[in-house]
């Protein structure tokens, strides 16, 4: 593996502007998805378009391994956040100091990049895995993970077929086995409009809101500590919005509070959204002239957790202490697509170069050495015998 081709790749990825259509300036991922076509077409792979929505698609391409019926699932998304308020030139793709900077060069063009590049070093070596490795590129990890869940959908009725996926996130060359998922929705609570300078007469709503809170801040206090996981830890929840009223002298008539609820493993995100609705109506019925309405959930996402002791796990543990020493297991508070591939029976675990901290960052950034040193462990992973089963 030549490490100047591989900051060549990473940096023609960050060059291509691939900010998710879900964001102010988003340009789509169409540009990245022709790179990633081209460049399996080159190697002389099979590949093709996944259509997901309009204008978006996933790329799929295949290194036959000397066992075609099996596979090892390699996957990163290719879209990015904006980019307002960088410091840095979003996409020029710059190296400082060892460091590739740009947006999406951490999250996650770096995995994308390492992944290319693997099967590039393979292929050009004559080197014939013992599985077939497939590379999936897709769409809208950072909003709706449509293009994961198109692809997982797709493959559903084979999954028995994959070993295993490892999905690109910034895990600093650590194996997050099992991460959090979510269910976000929305509280609306209701009053009565009416001019600020007589508020009696009115009911407001921004003031009932606070009742909202107060009750929300004790399900966090009483609930969640009892549901503590061992690698990602209790859930938590997060008021990220408040939006209510329409004047600086009219009382609101409508306060809307967006809550993020980050479930566990062994949550699902539908029981904990009807759990919180009805304890939130509940509170209601006890609290005169309180109305709200909690409508249905605007996004949901699953937890992982992948058993540590899986074989496909242990193995790529070991592959990656031969470029890291420390390299670990370990739990995570966000979520990937990781969680999409393994409720279609995929074992899936989230590996890559980069820290989480930097990513989405005004100077976002990567280590060239660890891009480095998460593609020579995906090579070496790839040439090793590699079992599904516990």
């Amino acid at each position: 593996m030549q490490p100047e081709r591989l900051v060549e790749v990473l940096r023609e990825l960050v060059q291509i502007p691939s900010v998710n259509p879900g964001f102010p300036g988003g340009h789509g991922e169409d540009g990245v998805a022709a790179y990633v076509k081209k460049f399996l077409h080159h190697l002389g792979l099979d590949s093709f378009y996944q259509p997901v929505e309009q204008g978006r698609s996933n790329v799929i391409g295949v290194l036959p391994g000397a066992d075609v019926s099996r596979r090892l699932l390699l996957e990163a998304h290719m879209d990015t956040v904006q980019v307002e308020g960088m410091t840095i030139p979003p996409f020029a793709g710059e190296v400082h100091g060892g460091r590739l900077y740009g947006r999406g060069a951490c999250d996650t063009k770096a995995s994308l990049a390492a992944m290319l590049v693997a099967l590039e070093t393979l292929k050009k070596a004559g080197l014939t895995p013992p599985i077939s490795v497939c590379l999936a590129a897709v769409v809208d990890e950072e909003v709706h993970y449509r293009g994961v869940s198109a692809f997982a959908e797709s493959v559903a009725g084979e999954s028995a077929r994959y070993v295993g996926a490892i999905v690109g996130e910034p895990t600093g060359l650590d194996i997050i086995t099992a991460h959090k998922g979510c269910v976000r929705f929305y509280i609306d609570v209701h009053g009565k409009a009416g001019h600020s300078s007589n508020p009696a007469l009115a009911d407001n709503a921004v003031e009932r809101a606070c009742m909202v809170i107060s009750e929300l801040q004790a399900i966090e206090r009483e609930d969640y500590p009892g549901l503590e996981h061992r690698l990602v830890g209790p859930p938590t929840h997060c008021i990220s919005m408040i939006q209510g009223g329409v004047a600086p002298n009219t009382v609101p008539e409508l306060c809307r509070l967006t809550l993020d609820r980050r479930t566990v493993p062994g949550e699902e995100p539908l029981e904990v959204f009807e759990n919180m609705k009805l304890r939130l109506h509940t509170l209601a019925e006890r609290e005169p002239g309180l109305q709200l309405s909690v409508p249905e959930p605007f996004i949901i996402d699953f937890a992982l957790d992948t058993p540590e002791e899986m074989p496909f796990v242990q193995s790529l543990l070991a592959a990656a202490r031969e470029h890291r020493s420390g390299a670990g297991l370990l739990g995570a508070a966000y979520g990937s697509d990781a969680s999409k591939l393994a409720r279609v029976g995929i074992p899936a675990v989230v590996f890559g170069p980069g820290n989480i901290a930097q990513a989405h960052t005004e100077d976002e950034w990567v280590e060239l050495a660890e891009v480095e040193q998460a593609c020579r462990v995906l090579i070496d992973f790839s040439m090793k015998p590699i079992l599904k089963g516990a």
